[in-house]
């Protein structure tokens, strides 16, 4: 009986795949049996990364983007198309920082910001690798949103702003991509713990405490907690599931 979740001689790409969320996709679909291509902002920091998970026996190439850099990021899809000739799953991890605080006390800057880090970058990798994927008729392109998408915030509405538009990128995707065999997916996780998040969610126990009570499962989420759903729909498991914006989140949306 074929294994539904093996990868094995397929290319994966992550974007922010040095730490936290990215880095545990990318050791699951490793362990999968993909060859990985991991990125961050520093080359040295990728690179180190990428000897690491070597060393844990994957195979694994290391190659810097700065997602709000137009140059960086085309550079970046040139590079990682190079490093094995072809990628089949790409996960869209990378994003600018999260910018806390009331959408009132922010202006036009920080609004370009934002989109430029969590929207335009993502776009423009998509545009720039999703052909080898059209002319093989296969492949799989997953955003990292979030439940923030999906809900108001009273300090993170600008974060939220561009996690709705990448659900939406997703969906006018899916309707592209589809006839061509190219699924198209967003994983949207709840609270979880990261460096990323650590401000805004968790850095404070009480904070945390007071998030944790308002999840049924009763817990913030951990970086793990969302690497099987990117197996999943990188993996032939999950060729139907096409055009979702697919929550982790301990229960929080429901």
């Amino acid at each position: 009986m074929q294994n539904l979740f093996d990868l094995t001689g397929r290319v994966a790409v992550l974007t922010g795949s040095t730490k936290g969320m990215g880095l545990e996709m990318a050791r699951a679909l490793g362990a999968s049996g993909a060859s990985l291509v991991v990125s961050g902002r520093d080359q040295a920091a990728t690179e180190a990364v990428a000897a690491a998970l070597e060393g844990e026996g994957f195979k694994a190439k290391g190659i810097a983007c700065d997602i709000a850099s137009l140059d960086s990021v085309r550079v970046f899809a040139q590079r990682a198309l190079e490093a094995y000739g072809r990628v089949d799953a790409l996960v869209l991890n990378a994003a600018g920082s999260g910018i806390v605080g009331s959408m009132l006390s922010q202006g036009p800057e920080l609004f370009d910001q934002a989109m430029a880090g969590n929207v335009r970058g993502n776009l423009v990798l998509v545009n720039a690798l999703a052909p080898q994927m059209i002319e093989r008729g296969d492949g799989s392109i997953i955003f990292m949103s979030s439940i923030g998408a999906k809900r108001g915030s009273a300090v993170l509405g600008l974060y939220g702003i561009t996690k709705a538009a990448t659900d939406q990128a997703v969906r006018s995707l899916a309707q592209e991509l589809g006839p061509k065999g190219i699924n198209v997916n967003a994983i949207n996780p709840g609270p979880v713990r990261t460096e990323f998040s650590r401000e805004a969610l968790w850095g404070n126990p009480e904070q945390e405490a007071r998030m944790a009570a308002a999840i049924p499962m009763r817990r913030i989420g951990e970086a793990k907690d969302v690497a099987g759903l990117a197996v999943l729909l990188a993996s032939p498991a999950g060729r139907f599931i096409h055009g979702q914006s697919i929550g982790v989140d301990g229960g929080l949306s429901a």
